[in-house]
């Protein structure tokens, strides 16, 4: 009988606090005052490949072995001078420079945030971090998501319509070569 009790003791969680959607902070660092803003941040799914074994039956699914990761999109509040959304813009223009190479050059020298002894093309990209917080607001998580880049902004709309004032809210949606918890 001492068993059973036993038993049932160890399936009881040593923490049972839920998580809370409110808890955290996001850090990138190629946009270092984007944290202040930041309103929402998805942890992107992963799925794993499963080809199939045929047999004259029925196709049975096996454990693939590449991953995909989901999109880390970002939602944040625009600063009225439109700063952190330009920042994003810019870098956007620097990767895809829509009106001549120079754009790529004059974004890579400007960098001087991920400036250092790796090569150029490192200055494409930046890594994040995801801190997830207890119900007191200490970090309990970190997720770094490696080599970041930005793949989509959203529009923002302006309207003269409404009478209740309702900030402007960004999205970008950025790709990255994987995450991890630290």
């Amino acid at each position: 009988m001492a068993y059973v009790a036993q038993e049932w003791k160890t399936r009881i969680p040593e923490n049972m606090n839920p998580l809370s959607p409110s808890g955290f902070k996001f850090l990138i660092n190629k946009l270092p005052k984007m944290h202040f803003y930041c309103q929402t941040v998805n942890l992107p799914g992963i799925i794993l490949g499963e080809p199939e074994y045929a047999t004259p039956f029925s196709n049975i699914p096996i454990p693939g072995e590449k991953l995909s990761f989901g999109d880390l999109t970002l939602q944040f509040l625009v600063d009225e001078t439109l700063e952190n959304y330009q920042s994003i813009q810019r870098w956007l223009f620097g990767l895809g420079f829509p009106k001549e190479y120079s754009q790529y050059i004059d974004f890579i020298n400007s960098d001087t945030i991920t400036a250092g002894p790796n090569s150029e093309l490192s200055r494409n990209y930046s890594d994040a971090s995801l801190f997830i917080l207890t119900n007191n607001n200490t970090e309990s998580k970190l997720l770094s998501f490696k080599n970041v880049f930005p793949t989509s902004l959203e529009s923002l709309t302006f309207t003269g319509i409404d009478n209740d004032i309702q900030y402007l809210v960004g999205q970008v949606t950025f790709k990255y070569s994987y995450y991890d918890f630290e």
